[in-house]
């Protein structure tokens, strides 16, 4: 990679390769994206189920992907695998063609976001440590928002 490669990079994009299956169907693990680091500075904050690049709370120093699903300030429920923001149920298009394996959420979970905090969820949920597991993500931890699927 060059100098002006090397800039790029850390100022506004990041090209990196998915690992794992927690994402999967959107983001195969193997499979190449482009991550904007520029995407959340303000007045840009995360919206409902944007793909985010946020730094692993069990593992500092690594990086994950996974779907925002709350947003600061509501009140954010997963009950049987069905999403309910505000009481009201969320319909998860990006969930339509998944199998019951990948759809499985192992139970009843609530959560409360403060200012810039997120709740984050994989796709993949029978395959994914995510909000469950570390609760909300702070805006801070977030490198990005995953863009589009280069191969």
């Amino acid at each position: 990679m060059n100098m002006i490669d090397r800039v790029l990079n850390l100022l506004f994009a990041q090209i990196v390769r998915i690992s794992g299956s927690s994402m999967e169907p959107a983001l195969p693990d193997g499979s190449w994206v482009l991550v904007n680091r520029r995407a959340f500075r303000r007045p840009q904050r995360p919206a409902r189920f944007d793909i985010v690049r946020l730094e692993d709370p069990a593992q500092p120093g690594h990086w994950i992907n996974k779907r925002i699903v709350g947003l600061p300030g509501e009140e954010v429920r997963l009950d049987g695998g069905r999403l309910f923001v505000n009481g009201q149920e969320t319909p998860e298009a990006h969930m339509a063609g998944l199998s019951k394996e990948q759809a499985r959420d192992g139970g009843y979970h609530e959560w409360w976001p403060r200012a810039d905090e997120y709740v984050v969820l994989g796709d993949n949920r029978g395959a994914s440590t995510d909000s469950r597991k570390f609760g909300t993500a702070r805006i801070s931890s977030l490198r990005g928002k995953v863009g589009r699927r280069l191969r």
